[in-house]
């Protein structure tokens, strides 16, 4: 969710991806979905990750408590997470149109698990990604992204609460 906070920022980037093309009268991802919020995505998933890493060496008791350990990842393993996530954004973004959903509009459940799914598949080629810890991703992962959604409206972040 990286991407919004940098909404009035790096604007040389906010170039759409689709560079405006449709398919059957409908944008291919459409203009919210920018070249900035790639370039965000994986930029902040890679140093969010770094932090953990550092923080799981300092305090291994963070080890036990996590899903799985982080340790067995290379340092660059959240910038490939964070583009990941952002994949799946963009894949549920293109169905969305395809659904003739508006931008900004809430596509329940699909736009609170599309970049779980991303970002998942991505770790399944670093981690033993289990079916509980798929179920706990895909239960836990929807409510705090709605919380957060709804902070960054409140804080006037964001435009909407989805």
């Amino acid at each position: 969710m990286a991407p919004v906070l940098f909404n009035q920022r790096l604007k040389k980037l906010a170039i759409p991806i689709d560079a405006g093309k449709t398919i059957g009268g409908q944008p291919v991802f459409g203009s919210h979905k920018t070249w900035r919020g790639v370039f965000v995505a994986s930029v902040m998933g890679g140093l969010l990750f770094l932090v953990q890493y550092i923080a799981v060496g300092q305090w291994e008791g963070l080890v036990r408590i996590s899903a799985f350990d982080i340790r067995v990842a290379p340092w660059w393993f959240g910038f490939v997470f964070g583009f990941g996530a952002i994949i799946g954004d963009l894949i549920k973004s293109f169905f969305k149109r395809r659904f003739k959903v508006q931008p900004g509009k809430s596509w329940f459940p699909f736009d609170q698990i599309d970049f779980l799914v991303g970002a998942g598949v991505v770790a399944m080629f670093f981690f033993d990604m289990s079916l509980p810890v798929w179920v706990l991703l895909l239960l836990i992962g929807p409510f705090f992204h709605i919380l957060v959604n709804h902070m960054g409206f409140w804080l006037k972040i964001k435009n909407s609460p989805w």
